[in-house]
């Protein structure tokens, strides 16, 4: 049998994960229409690029939640299968909260919609040619994507979430909270059901390459539709943001470039008591130990 997961360092992060609790929170968030259109750090090109990561996430999590599901009948660990639930709970509520908010971003006349079907048809593709472990990979790699974004907000920057106007700032911390909470789970699933290393570290550069992408596309479509001609000082602003020395490219940089390493896990980012914080001032959730 291939080792690569079976190091003692593994086991130990293994074991956190086993301890972590996930939650299904029912949020029901309302978002009122005085919401500006430019809600992040009043900067069209960060607004948009999160409003197209936005765009994406309810067909993204379908897909998830059908990848993870493919595989639920085989799990035998009882803690993993109770996890794989609440994996399911959490993604398909994230669809459910993100419509509401894309709908408003609709209104306003951004073309969110497109990015809807995009997606559509591009699950529709994986599951009618990838196979099931493929899938599965696809699903563990932009779980890490995700992971590794939502920690900048609950480790590297938190104080960013002020950035976020207020009517939103709550959704982007509750689902950066429960990325966190879950983003061993698909990870643990192709662990012990599929474990296949050397092929998961192609899909991570043949997702992030995808992500890069669908992502820039998307968020050019938004700008377009928006109308609003970025002035200098504004891209070079939201660039900065992005790409600086100090940018969340940059300071995401090392938590990415650990997916590569030969006993990796995702827990080994241990940011639980971080995440405990956002909670507590998000969710008024007692911190756990």
């Amino acid at each position: 049998m291939n080792t690569f997961f079976k190091s003692k360092q593994t086991q130990d992060f293994s074991k956190i994960s086993a301890s972590i609790d996930i939650p299904v929170r029912t949020m029901d968030f309302n978002f009122p229409d005085e919401i500006p259109e430019f809600w992040f750090n009043n900067n069209a090109l960060l607004t948009m690029l999160l409003t197209a990561l936005s765009g994406a996430f309810p067909d993204g999590e379908r897909q998830f939640i059908h990848s993870v599901r493919n595989y639920q009948a085989k799990i035998e660990d009882p803690v993993l299968l109770k996890q794989v639930r609440a994996f399911i709970g959490q993604e398909a509520h994230h669809g459910k909260e993100h419509d509401a908010l894309n709908a408003v971003m609709l209104k306003k006349g951004y073309p969110v919609d497109r990015i809807y079907k995009r997606f559509k048809k591009m699950n529709r593709l994986m599951q009618e040619q990838f196979s099931t472990a493929h899938q599965l990979a696809c699903t563990v790699c932009m779980e890490h994507l995700t992971a590794i974004l939502a920690d900048y907000f609950i480790s590297t920057a938190p104080q960013d979430l002020e950035l976020f106007n207020t009517h939103v700032r709550k959704i982007w911390a509750w689902h950066a909270i429960e990325e966190t909470e879950h983003k061993a789970v698909a990870f643990d699933v192709y662990q012990s059901l599929v474990n296949r290393p050397y092929f998961l570290r192609w899909v991570m550069i043949e997702t992030t390459l995808s992500f890069l992408v669908i992502t820039t596309r998307g968020t050019a479509e938004l700008l377009r539709a928006s109308g609003k001609q970025l002035d200098l000082k504004e891209l070079y602003e939201g660039l900065r943001y992005l790409f600086g020395g100090q940018g969340l490219v940059r300071r995401i940089g090392k938590n990415y470039r650990d997916f590569f390493s030969a006993d990796f896990h995702p827990w080994q980012h241990d940011n639980r008591e971080m995440m405990n914080l956002l909670k507590k001032q998000y969710f008024n959730e007692e911190l756990l130990k």
